[in-house]
């Protein structure tokens, strides 16, 4: 028997066999534009020498970040999805850099993100310069997100993607056990989420969504209920399912942050309990979402909302309908989370693109304040 064959095979029959837990579609439905979209990310992140040689171009180009956007925003095409796609490109980057020493040492990870949030603060028009591929790349991505943006848009973007941002000190807190509660029995499901609503970056995507569509949510209506639970029920079903299709590769890693991880630590039980046990979570917050969907034409009446904001807010409800089922998607054709995947962090080996900052030379600029 051809063991070497076998494995990947079983590994992507456990996947599917996982999945197949979800109550909830994984979406087909991909952006006419997403092979378009695919082209530019590599070009731009190219140019701004994300990549060293076309070995890591190919790798990169494996992970099809591509149909992740296109299944997030099948509606949008052209530049829209363009930037959609750099957005998601970036983030998978950056994400990278902290696979290996660096996520493991906070202060280091927090003078970087100090870094990026700087870039959040330029005015659009000064700033900036010669700061290497990752920063650089996010200042260009930056401008481009919020031109021609309104106000109460600009400041909903900046505090979801600092709200990611700060995410990625608080994991590398939990890692080395300096974080609150270091040396505590293990970590309840609830903890991980707190934590992972934020890092897994799901808020800017969203966001996203009411540029490409022509509409701006008004605050109260966004950060009212029922749509902030949505979003939040949005978030833990994007969660669960990365910490479902991602969990071999974050064994092999040695990740803690997985909420099937914690619980299978908490149960004391078999992981493909655990595995269960999340999948209900994550089908119990769908149904909640679908239902309070159900209900939303009859509270908009309700409440008065005009004959502009109903149709905006059936499409931000879309939305997030895209994101928990591209995810899935996406989920189930990826390289990240096959035996490619798994291989390229395993053993110490870390991605070609994930070394992209020189923190010493951040310090010695005088830009290390946290």
């Amino acid at each position: 028997m051809d063991t070497h064959a076998s494995r990947p095979h079983a590994r992507h029959a456990a996947l599917l066999r996982r999945a197949a837990l979800l109550d909830f579609p994984a979406s087909a439905d991909v952006s006419p534009d997403a092979e378009a979209a695919r082209l530019h990310t590599i070009q731009w992140l190219s140019h701004h020498g994300v990549f060293e040689d076309s070995a890591a171009v190919a790798e990169y180009d494996a992970l099809r970040f591509d149909l992740l956007t296109g299944l997030f925003y099948p509606r949008a095409t052209g530049a829209d999805l363009d930037l959609g796609n750099d957005l998601v490109g970036w983030y998978f980057v950056f994400d990278d850099q902290f696979d290996g020493e660096l996520g493991c040492r906070p202060q280091e990870v927090a003078r970087l993100v100090a870094a990026v949030i700087r870039i959040t603060e330029e005015d659009g028009r000064t700033g900036g310069g010669g700061q290497g591929p990752l920063l650089e790349s996010f200042r260009d991505l930056w401008r481009r997100i919020n031109s021609g943006r309104t106000a109460v848009w600009r400041d909903r973007f900046r505090h979801h993607w600092l709200e990611y941002l700060h995410s990625y000190h608080r994991e590398a807190l939990g890692r080395t056990g300096t974080g609150a509660g270091a040396g505590a029995p293990p970590r309840s499901v609830d903890a991980v989420l707190a934590l992972r609503r934020h890092s897994i970056g799901v808020q800017p995507c969203l966001d996203l969504n009411e540029p490409f569509g022509g509409y701006t949510l008004p605050p109260a209506l966004h950060g009212g209920f029922p749509l902030a639970r949505m979003r939040e029920a949005t978030d833990d079903v994007v969660v669960f399912t990365n910490d479902i299709a991602s969990l071999d590769k974050e064994l092999a890693a040695g990740d803690v942050h997985n909420s099937v991880i914690v619980q299978r630590e908490r149960a004391r039980g078999d992981l493909e309990d655990a595995v269960r046990h999340i999948a209900d979570l994550a089908n119990a917050r769908h149904r909640w979402f679908e239902e309070t969907a159900a209900g939303l034409p009859a509270l908009l009446a309700e409440a008065g909302a005009g004959p502009d904001v109903r149709p905006a807010v059936r499409r931000y409800v879309d939305g997030m309908r895209h994101v928990m089922s591209g995810n899935l998607g996406w989920s189930l054709r990826t390289a990240r989370y096959d035996d490619r995947g798994i291989e390229a962090v395993s053993r110490g080996r870390q991605r070609p693109w994930a070394h992209l900052t020189s923190l010493d030379e951040l310090i010695q600029a005088g830009r290390s304040s946290i």
